[in-house]
């Protein structure tokens, strides 16, 4: 059948059986259906189909318009077709299959765990082969793709990956409402002699499923960073009377300093509908309603999580010494 896929059309091409289920198809499966290597390279060469790794294959059109944590599992469940042993996904590539944010994670490299009693890990041409203990109440699996458990998921991350990062994805796995911080606590206890426990440990005492978003969670990091006071998360001020005023990201209750999130600001317009002036002029009446009831606002954008902690501990402290005048 050498040469079939030359007279196949591209919709034709785009629903092949394994391309329409997992995103991809390897060199071995595409042959299998009858395109020889040289159906391949001409089917590259014309822009069709777009190589992701060696021997891996997507549909150019339809890749372009995946966000980078969606290449990112399409590639691991390729990694996984492509094994000779069997392995389930873990760490940052677990995460994702769990629908986890993975922003500042590196993905580059797809992370497998083989179960073994030595624990051990290398890299080869971007794949993270971990050998490691892998109970079956370790295991899951998420549309067809074997994965490690939520819990076992959560605090593999936060060993292997820096502070930051690792909490966007634990603050994000606690607001599932699919496990609680006992669950995270538990498994670090199991794995409290494993390289990055105490790594870990910082990230899982840290984490706090209130925050509602990536840039809530970077700006609690930052606000650690700077040394101010832990504030309260997702509080709603009120009148003296009851009447709701507002939920607010941040309070910091001692000082009556509310830190408001920027992209909470965008979400409420984008939902409000109608005239965007009419929105902002509603935010300013949220706020002077606050500022009414004795507290001073501080806006975080994403611009400020990109500066130096002194700079936003400036800012707060500022607000800070303002009411206490």
């Amino acid at each position: 059948m050498t040469g079939q896929g030359l007279g196949m059309s591209t919709r034709t091409l785009r629903r092949l059986p394994r391309l329409e289920e997992s995103g991809s198809i390897l060199r071995r499966e595409a042959m299998e259906l009858g395109l020889s290597p040289e159906d391949i390279r001409r089917l590259v060469d014309k822009g069709v189909w777009l190589r992701i790794r060696r021997g891996t294959y997507v549909e150019r059109e339809s890749w372009g318009r995946l966000a980078p944590e969606q290449q990112h599992l399409v590639t691991a469940r390729a990694v996984l077709r492509g094994l000779d042993q069997p392995a389930v996904l873990g760490h940052v590539s677990a995460a994702i299959a769990h629908g986890l944010p993975a922003w500042g994670s590196d993905l580059s490299t797809v992370h497998v765990i083989r179960p073994a009693r030595r624990h051990g890990a290398r890299v080869e041409s971007g794949v993270a082969h971990h050998s490691a203990t892998l109970p079956a109440e370790h295991l899951d699996k998420i549309d067809g793709i074997p994965v490690t458990s939520l819990a076992r998921t959560l605090v593999d991350h936060a060993r292997t990956t820096r502070f930051e990062p690792a909490v966007v994805t634990a603050d994000a796995g606690l607001r599932t409402g699919r496990l609680e911080r006992r669950d995270l606590l538990d498994m670090l206890r199991w794995q409290q002699d494993w390289p990055g426990a105490r790594n870990a440990g910082g990230v899982v005492s840290f984490a706090d499923g209130r925050s509602e978003s990536v840039g809530e969670s970077r700006g609690r990091v930052r606000i650690d960073e700077a040394g101010l006071p832990q504030p309260e998360l997702q509080v709603e001020i009120t009148e003296e009377d009851g009447r709701f005023v507002a939920r607010v990201d941040y309070l910091f209750r001692a000082q009556r300093t509310i830190g408001e999130f920027d992209g909470r600001l965008k979400y409420r317009l984008a939902s409000a509908g109608g005239n965007p002036e009419d929105a902002l002029w509603r935010e300013k009446l949220r706020e002077d309603r606050l500022r009414s009831l004795g507290y001073a606002v501080v806006r975080i954008t994403w611009a400020d999580l990109e500066r130096a902690p002194a700079w936003l501990r400036h800012r707060f402290l500022e607000a800070f010494a303002r009411l206490a005048v």
